[in-house]
């Protein structure tokens, strides 16, 4: 009798163990955001709507990812290419995301970047490098959300650079000439 409750109280905690190891405790995110983008040079200041659909997955023990669609509006890429699982790494009290839109073998191309964002994606500053925009590829764009001009976007990456100091601008992120 008393072994027999050993057991299944050892059952218990495995099942309990592994539950708490392989559940991600996904979060659905279906958000739309207007965003600047601009330029390396910010010769270009264009708006858009960026809509992120997705799950955000925070499972225990191991790191967080976002897997699903980022389509912004003014880039026609996001919404042919595929998103790879953007995972989160702690940049002192925001995130940080490697970013990559990987194109089909017909289009044979791919787009990567950084991502600095809080815990929901809710703002984040993207740079994007060697990116199709308005019919030609620019060395890096960069997309700030939430913003509707050039003022609020500088106001975002402000907010962020205070959470997290070391945080690059695009003249850092550029090749060096």
């Amino acid at each position: 009798m008393k072994k027999s409750l050993y057991v299944l109280l050892g059952i218990l905690l495995l099942g309990s163990a592994l539950f708490l190891w392989f559940y991600s405790f996904p979060k659905s995110i279906d958000r739309a955001n207007e965003v600047v983008i601009q330029d390396n040079e910010k010769t270009i200041s264009d708006t858009a709507t960026v809509t992120m659909k997705g799950k955000l997955h925070r499972p225990l023990f191991r790191q967080s990812y976002f897997e699903g669609t980022m389509e912004i509006s003014a880039l026609e890429f996001t919404n042919s290419y595929k998103l790879f699982p953007l995972y989160m790494v702690k940049e002192g009290e925001i995130y940080s995301s490697f970013v990559t839109f990987s194109g089909s073998s017909q289009q044979l191309g791919n787009v990567t970047g950084v991502m600095f964002h809080d815990a929901g994606f809710t703002t984040f500053n993207l740079f994007l490098r060697e990116a199709p925009y308005k019919g030609t590829n620019r060395d890096l764009i960069q997309v700030v959300s939430p913003a509707s001009d050039a003022t609020n976007a500088e106001q975002v990456v402000e907010k962020l650079r205070l959470k997290f100091p070391e945080m690059p601008d695009a003249k850092t992120l550029l090749p060096q000439q």
